[in-house]
């Protein structure tokens, strides 16, 4: 009988530590979005000439700052630099 109690309090503590890790990461996340977006709001104070340095335009961080919130803003700013960059190297630069 003491063996088959254990079993259930094991499973019933399992249970118990899969929804705190669900919850703590999903606070984590959410901490780390709201640090994306405010290093990404900070890219607005730099000039046109420092943005393009990163590959970057002004209107491609506005669209990352005014992506959903549950999207990572930092993959709009890497597409973004990424096609420039592509762009830049195959003679057919948009500045």
């Amino acid at each position: 009988m003491r063996t088959t109690q254990h079993v259930l309090d094991l499973d019933f503590v399992a249970g118990k530590q899969s929804r705190a890790v669900g919850v703590t990461g999903m606070l984590t996340s959410a901490w780390h979005q709201l640090r994306n977006r405010y290093a990404i709001g900070r890219l607005n104070d730099m000039d046109d000439r420092q943005l393009l340095d990163m590959g970057l335009k002004r209107e491609d961080v506005r669209e990352a700052i005014t992506s959903p919130f549950f999207d990572n803003p930092a993959s709009y700013l890497t597409r973004a630099s990424r096609n420039r960059a592509s762009l830049f190297y195959k003679g057919t630069r948009h500045d």
